[in-house]
């Protein structure tokens, strides 16, 4: 019986032993970053900027954009501008259906697709942008009164890896 106790106890220290190597060495955390809501930065040679336009009823929407608006809008959207330049020679893409919203630990949910074709005609939400050119789209995001009423900041996610980088739009 002593001995099962001890192989038990050799191959818990030794899963714990593993287990501790590789979340410390193998796989670190990553960097995050968090940038303020109109604060130019660079990623993936990207220069990015994000400004926060606000929150809009789908009835305001429909004053600003027309009737048509209305079947695409949420009860209320979070609207926000970003401003993309492409510091290469050569053309890059930017994939914006992987943005999100995120309060706190929890997500708020992916761009609303209908509203961002009708607000962006002729830009895809995979966005190429040729060499020196600056693209700018409009980014509408499903929101949720309950979640961005608290104390908690909501955060527009671009990257999780290997950088973590995010954007403050509203810090409560």
């Amino acid at each position: 019986m002593k001995r099962i106790i001890a192989i038990i106890a050799i191959l818990a220290i030794a899963f714990t032993a593993r287990v501790v190597y590789v979340n410390a060495v193998e796989y670190r955390f990553t960097k995050k970053a968090v940038y303020q809501s109109g604060e130019t930065f660079t990623l993936h040679d990207l220069e990015l900027t994000c400004t926060y336009d606000g929150i809009y009823s789908s009835e305001e929407l429909t004053k600003i954009y027309g009737e048509e608006v209305l079947s695409y809008s949420d009860e209320s959207d979070l609207l926000l501008t970003l401003e993309i330049t492409n510091l290469t020679a050569e053309s890059q893409t930017l994939d914006l259906t992987s943005l999100c919203m995120q309060y706190a630990y929890t997500s708020g949910g992916g761009i609303n697709p209908y509203l961002f074709g009708y607000m962006n005609p002729g830009t895809g939400s995979k966005c190429t942008i040729a060499p020196a050119e600056t693209l700018t789209v409009l980014l509408p995001f499903p929101y949720d009164w309950d979640t961005f009423g608290s104390e908690k900041p909501y955060d527009l996610v671009l990257s999780l890896y290997p950088e973590n980088v995010r954007v403050r739009i509203v810090e409560k």
